[in-house]
């Protein structure tokens, strides 16, 4: 009996939920890389986040055990700790970079060639322009 309820409320939701997945497909390439894109950013945050919080993790367990005879390792692992948070960052931002350029500055459009604009076509009005 439970094993049905729980196959009919399965069911349900997957009837429920069927339309919204059907109308998430992306329809052309360019739709496809831009939720490949998305995910790949959302994945890439996470995995930093994920990072950060076992270095904090491992500092606040073993801040403690410092004055014991492997104080050294722990330093060094906490150095490493910081070199490898730093080194994400990094990645990520010439990550960002990439996309900028080669991408034509729309973060979420990678089709190539000029950025997406929306409105009139004409420049930005947050940035100043030069020379007018």
């Amino acid at each position: 009996m439970i094993m049905k309820k729980q196959y009919m409320y399965a069911l349900s939701a997957v009837a429920l939920l069927f339309p919204s997945v059907t109308f998430a497909a992306p329809r052309t390439f360019n739709e496809l890389a831009n939720l490949i894109v998305t995910i790949l950013d959302t994945g890439t945050g996470l995995l930093i986040l994920g990072g950060i919080v076992v270095y904090f993790w491992g500092i606040s367990t073993n801040i403690l055990k410092m004055k014991d005879e492997g104080s050294q390792a722990f330093k060094a692992y906490f150095v490493w700790g910081l070199i490898a948070i730093f080194v994400m960052f990094s990645i990520w931002g010439i990550i960002e970079i990439l996309q900028n350029t080669i991408f034509g500055g729309d973060y979420y459009d990678p089709s190539g060639g000029s950025p997406a604009q929306s409105g009139g076509g004409g420049p930005s009005t947050q940035f100043p322009v030069f020379g007018e």
